[in-house]
């Protein structure tokens, strides 16, 4: 085996993270690891500082009109539970007309989507359309508008998919949404976009989008967050169309049962994860253009040198143009797991095999319930690193076995 680990697994959770951001998360816990907003005494006050700076930097990367409306989670997934449930919840406590919500998604999304609404859909709580894509990961907005009915509490939108990292034209697409019905409430999944382009929730009217810490970003795991729109959370909050579900302290309105109603603290409970906070905001203070050019160039060496390989299949664009530095592939005659097994014991290269937590997108594309073999560049990816790749993949071609 390969003495040093060539990691290509970057669309799961960036590695390594810049010396800054570790740095930062043992600083944290030397000197400031008070509970925030539990205890007026300098360690509670300085841990609180870190929650309100990691907010102000979430909220400048997306152009949100102000930090309270960044709310701060432990992950991509748990902040697509708040809004999803928040949704839904909210709307079935609203409607006094007997209907159920309906929600319309796409065949792109992540199980962290499709899971959490299957399980409402499957007890009869609400009914869901699943609005395919084309062969290249594209979702049309004239099907998503088709989808719609009276009854649509939500649309849920992923802005690049985590399997062929195909990105949206989410901008245009949300536009055409809103001239069909203006009210429905529009999230964009961002879990695989925010760090890696601008994104902009005020000029694209996006009332939801989760992000995550560790990828893009190259922050800690177990951080992320979950911006919501006026529309969502007005600030007359006894019209808020998203529910609190997570519930518990919050070191703010206190005596007192019921939870606070403004935000951050309304979609807010427990202690945060601070210490994995001082790290991300370490991670964004280091991000630059520069590595995402990077990470480009890596996945264009990639997409070129398989290209070349006769046997070698790749699904979604043809070029980097379109897409987050993924790339999705197949070898003939062999299983994608058994290629990441060979790449992993045989070389020391770390890829992704399966079908990456989103089976609708390989039904799409063909590749069914064996899926893909997924390769994604990050910053500390070299040129030569992606030669030993294409080289291991040529070794297991039919023409080379």
């Amino acid at each position: 085996m390969a003495e040093q680990l060539i990691y290509l697994d970057n669309a799961a959770t960036s590695w390594p993270k810049p010396d800054c951001v570790g740095e930062a998360m043992v600083d944290f816990l030397t000197h400031r690891a008070g509970n925030p907003g539990r205890g007026g005494h300098r360690l509670a006050r300085e841990a609180s500082q870190v929650l309100e700076e990691v907010r102000e930097r979430l909220a400048g990367l997306v152009n949100a009109p102000c930090p309270q409306r960044m709310i701060l989670s432990h992950g991509c997934t748990d902040a697509l539970n708040l809004a999803i449930h928040g949704v839904l919840r909210a709307d079935m406590r609203n409607r006094c007309d007997g209907t159920k919500p309906h929600v319309v998604t796409t065949a792109i999304e992540h199980n962290a989507v499709l899971r959490t609404l299957h399980c409402y859909a499957t007890s009869d709580l609400i009914t869901m359309t699943i609005v395919p894509c084309d062969k290249q990961g594209y979702v049309h907005a004239d099907k998503l508008i088709e989808a719609c009915t009276d009854c649509t509490a939500l649309m849920t939108l992923s802005h690049a998919s985590n399997v062929l990292g195909t990105i949206q034209p989410i901008e245009a697409t949300i536009k055409a949404v809103r001239a069909h019905d203006p009210e429905i409430l529009i999230m964009v999944d961002a879990a695989q976009t925010a760090g890696h382009f601008p994104i902009d929730v005020q000029g694209w009217d996006i009332d939801l989008l989760p992000l995550a810490g560790h990828k893009g970003l190259r922050g800690p795991t177990g951080t992320g967050g979950l911006y919501v729109s006026p529309r969502a959370y007005p600030d007359e909050c006894d019209k808020t169309r998203v529910f609190c579900q997570r519930r518990g302290g919050t070191g703010s309105m206190a005596p007192g049962l019921e939870m606070p109603t403004k935000l951050p603290d309304a979609l807010e409970a427990g202690t945060s994860n601070a210490v994995g906070f001082a790290g991300l905001i370490a991670a964004i203070d280091a991000l630059t253009h520069e590595v995402h050019e990077h990470e480009m160039a890596m996945t264009d060496q990639v997409l070129k040198g398989l290209h070349a390989i006769p046997s070698v299949t790749i699904y979604g664009l043809p070029t980097i143009v379109g897409r987050t530095p993924v790339v999705l592939f197949n070898i003939e005659g062999t299983h994608p797991r058994d290629v990441m097994t060979t790449l992993d014991a045989e070389h020391g290269i770390a890829v992704r095999g399966g079908v990456h937590c989103a089976p609708l997108l390989h039904e799409a594309i063909g590749t069914g319930s064996d899926g893909g073999v997924r390769v994604s560049p990050g910053s500390g990816t070299s040129a030569k690193q992606i030669d030993i790749f294409l080289d291991a993949i040529r070794a297991m071609t039919p023409q080379h076995a």
